[in-house]
């Protein structure tokens, strides 16, 4: 549900649309992939961690700071892909604010990272981080009439 969420996001953040034809620009949106492909990854190999101690009264610590982490860096990235659209200019109204959105979203999962939850609670938190964002993101392109793709 992690990764799941995460790509939920970007799809309809950046999916199936353009970056901005600059040559920096344009690096800019290739460039910041890398993470958000990373931030996958990573979320993947902290799952197998969770799932291991799965009926621990906490999350070991680093499990906690990979997922946490992980997802932080997901969504900062995505902030990077997003802006180095054309859409962020043509509906910078929507874009700013998803992009504040996006910022405290991180900064709570690393908050949920710090906590060290039980590892259910860990996920439970993520993932009900990771939906607020999306239901955020898709009002606010449906309200621009720009839709999620």
């Amino acid at each position: 549900m992690i990764g799941f969420g995460l790509w939920w996001i970007y799809f309809d953040l950046v999916g199936r649309r353009l970056p901005r034809s600059t040559r920096g620009t344009l690096a800019a949106w290739m460039l910041s992939h890398l993470p958000i492909t990373l931030s996958i990854t990573a979320a993947g190999a902290a799952i197998v961690s969770l799932v291991e101690h799965a009926h621990d009264p906490v999350t070991p610590a680093a499990t906690a700071w990979l997922l946490s982490g992980s997802v932080a860096l997901g969504l900062l990235a995505l902030i990077l892909t997003a802006r180095s659209l054309d859409d962020a200019i043509r509906l910078a109204s929507v874009y700013r604010p998803l992009t504040v959105a996006l910022a405290v979203g991180a900064v709570v999962a690393l908050l949920a990272g710090w906590l060290i939850p039980a590892p259910w609670l860990l996920a439970l938190l993520l993932v009900a981080i990771l939906s607020g964002l999306w239901f955020f993101a898709v009002a606010w392109l449906i309200r621009a009439g720009a839709g999620a793709t």
